[in-house]
């Protein structure tokens, strides 16, 4: 089966949310940093009660409790803006441009503007899918991308996909509900 499609940012932009959605220690990192900082402050601000210094517990209370609430939006905010500069400079060249990939059982072959590379299957880590995007992920940490709106006959590719996947008994994922959070 052969597909021809472009990739612009949007579509990288997904992969590198994605990715770090994934990624044990920057889930750990968020976690902890949309935990840590209220909980410093609430301490302080328990210090300055036993201390008689109501109202800078007040203010204390309050700052933790307004970075529990407002930093996780920030911080999603900043991850997109991270990647987005990211994927311009690195990957500007391959922004726009039409690729083709045919799927074998043996190898995928990759086209892009007079570059070709052929993988073999036996190098396909899992098939994830999410609700605009499918990632073929290999086990050297890269991906095809293969946004689902830009691909026709798309329903044919996801059961190839899926046709393969079983060959090579690696996992097909499908995460309807994804979102970057």
């Amino acid at each position: 089966m052969t597909i021809d499609y472009k990739i612009d940012e949007n579509d990288f932009l997904t992969h590198q949310l994605f990715v770090a959605s994934k990624s044990d220690r920057i889930k750990r990192k968020r976690q902890r940093s949309k935990i840590l900082v209220p909980l410093i402050y609430v301490a302080f601000g328990l210090l300055f009660l036993f201390q008689d210094k109501v109202s800078l517990t007040i203010i204390f209370f309050i700052i933790g409790l307004l970075w529990f609430l407002i930093y996780p939006l920030w911080e999603r905010r900043h991850y997109i803006k991270h990647y987005k500069g990211f994927i311009k400079e690195n990957y500007k060249d391959r922004l726009g441009r039409t690729a083709t990939l045919e799927f074998n059982n043996d190898y995928i072959l990759a086209k892009d503007n007079g570059s070709e590379s052929k993988v073999l299957t036996t190098e396909l880590e899992e098939i994830c899918e999410i609700p605009t995007t499918i990632f073929v992920r290999l086990k050297g940490g890269q991906s095809f991308i293969l946004p689902k709106d830009k691909i026709a006959n798309f329903d044919n590719v996801k059961a190839r996909l899926k046709e393969l996947a079983t060959y090579l008994k690696i996992q097909y994922d499908t995460d309807e509900k994804w979102e970057w959070k």
